[in-house]
């Protein structure tokens, strides 16, 4: 039986130990809801302030 090489070693513990960092990271953004609060606080003022700073020709 061969010993695998130390480098394939190294590449694979890299790889689960970014995967499990990932997953964690997701899994919490996820449980949090943080995406959503993020568009509520930071994002749709954002849009408001630039939409309703528009002059509006409303006509026909």
């Amino acid at each position: 039986m061969k010993k695998v090489p130390t480098f394939l070693v190294k590449i694979i513990k890299t790889l689960l130990i970014t995967a499990l960092a990932g997953f964690a990271v997701t899994f919490t953004i996820y449980m949090t809801n943080a995406e959503n609060k993020l568009i509520y606080y930071v994002i749709r003022p954002l849009l408001n302030k630039h939409y309703n700073s528009q002059v509006r020709d409303r006509r026909v």
